[in-house]
């Protein structure tokens, strides 16, 4: 089986190296240096096709000025794929824990560069993601077929559009429908459906 990818961002080429390093075994690693524009940025990742994505805090050097950090950038990211894997690493785990929306995707980086507890959280999260998705996908589908056989329930027809909703954030949560509006929808429209699902297949490296 081919490792994960895993973006990993930082100002710093030495840091970037040792990362590399410390998650040999475990990941293919993407190194991004930040663009001045963080929108810019999350685009590069975002297009890379990553599994998760592992940000230092602090992305502003001597010769270069950031004007954000890293807690806004996987913010961004996450306006965008939403439940998608991310992860801070900091010095400064105080500044990152106060300035950042979930304080479970931070870590020191002392403390993770001492073992593979870190990586295997990473491991996990990114599975985790993955089998949410693929379940999603595969009740969608049965309910798509079931639905040319027979009328489906208002229960089904339900699920059916949560289901909808789910893949669409996977994809691009800033462009989903509105669930008043997916609710007016027809659930007929199956081939919008099946193209989702075929983009999902394709995002999670399945074929």
């Amino acid at each position: 089986m081919s490792k994960y990818k895993v973006a990993y961002v930082d100002e710093s080429d030495p840091d970037i190296r040792k990362f590399q390093r410390f998650a040999y075994n475990y990941f293919e690693i993407i190194p991004f240096k930040p663009n001045r524009d963080k929108e810019v940025t999350a685009q590069e990742i975002l297009e890379s096709h990553v599994d998760a994505i592992v940000a230092d805090f602090l992305l502003s050097e001597e010769d270069v000025t950031i004007h954000y950090n890293g807690a806004d950038l996987l913010s961004l990211i996450l306006d965008e794929r939403e439940y998608f894997p991310v992860f801070i690493l900091t010095s400064y785990e105080e500044d990152a824990v106060s300035k950042g929306d979930d304080v479970n995707i931070v870590y020191e980086k002392g403390e993770i560069t001492q073992g593979e507890k870190f990586l295997e959280r990473v491991k996990f999260q990114i599975e985790k993601y993955h089998h949410k998705l693929d379940e999603a996908e595969k009740r969608l589908l049965t309910l798509l077929e079931e639905s040319k056989e027979r009328q489906l329930d208002a229960f089904e027809e339900d699920e059916i559009v949560k289901l909808d909703a789910l893949i669409e954030k996977a994809l691009d949560k800033k462009s989903q429908m509105p669930d008043k509006a997916r609710q007016k929808r027809e659930i007929t429209d199956l081939s919008e459906l099946l193209k989702k699902v075929d983009m999902l297949t394709k995002k999670l490296g399945k074929e």
